[in-house]
């Protein structure tokens, strides 16, 4: 009998430790909340849908070039070539971060000799076009600024045009030519171009965004034609559209960094 009594004083001693463990336990339950619970936060994949203009400068060699134009109007060409046009992206999360788009951008530069008593006028203008694709990968490490690394391509095409005249006005028309001292030459050349380039951009509004571009252009030129018929043989491989580029832009679309 004696040894029952103290297996129930044991067992009674047991529940109630047992009971103030688990409202101890509840207490704390009660102070605990999700909100304490640390949560990493996802982050979207960039997003941009827009449209801008863009003015880039090649970095071309003009040495050649130079000697050429030099020789025909006492004057140079100099480098950079401001390339005017406008570019078009798209990112919208196929595949995270990776945005394509397509530019469009050319520029011409004009030389003319200053008029020397009966010697005609003489006029160089030299110009370069280049449209093609553009594929690139966002890097946003902080809200609003973006590191876009990317690559452009595609075709383009330099015209040099070397005319004279005689007169500053004719009558019309103006064929056939009646003077030999009023004449026009043209050489051309098609090229495929690839521009490895880093984007920097900022978004300061959620529908527009400036950007600054650094990069270099490869060009490789195809055969050199004069007046669009004859092909020219031993133009030098320095006339081209390869060199450093510069490039500002202001775009406006949308834009979720």
């Amino acid at each position: 009998m004696k040894r029952f009594s103290s297996l129930f004083l044991l067992a009674i001693a047991a529940l109630t430790l047992n009971f103030t463990v688990a409202s101890a336990q509840d207490d704390k339950l009660n102070q605990f909340s999700f909100e304490d619970v640390p949560t990493e936060e996802a982050k979207p994949p960039y997003f941009a849908v827009s449209g801008g203009f863009i003015s880039t400068w090649l970095f071309a060699n003009v040495a050649d070039l130079n000697t050429l134009t030099n020789s025909v109007v006492g004057a140079n060409f100099n480098s950079p070539f401001v390339l005017l046009g406008g570019e078009a992206f798209a990112a919208i999360g196929i595949i995270p971060n990776v945005r394509v788009g397509i530019m469009s951008i050319g520029g011409t530069n004009t030389l003319q000799s200053a008029s020397a008593g009966s010697q005609p006028t003489r006029q160089a203008e030299y110009s370069i076009n280049m449209l093609g694709l553009s594929l690139d990968y966002a890097w946003t490490p902080f809200k609003g600024f973006s590191l876009i690394p990317g690559v452009r391509g595609g075709t383009g095409a330099i015209n040099y045009e070397i005319s004279q005249s005689a007169s500053a006005t004719q009558a019309y028309p103006i064929f056939p030519i009646a003077s030999t001292s009023n004449s026009m030459r043209r050489l051309r050349s098609n090229m495929l171009f690839v521009m490895p380039n880093l984007n920097i951009e900022y978004a300061f509004t959620l529908v527009s965004m400036v950007r600054l571009n650094v990069g270099y252009n490869v060009s490789f030129m195809q055969d050199w034609r004069a007046d669009n018929v004859s092909t020219i043989t031993g133009v030098p491989a320095s006339i081209n559209a390869t060199g450093l580029t510069a490039q500002v832009g202001l775009f406006v679309g949308l834009f979720n960094n």
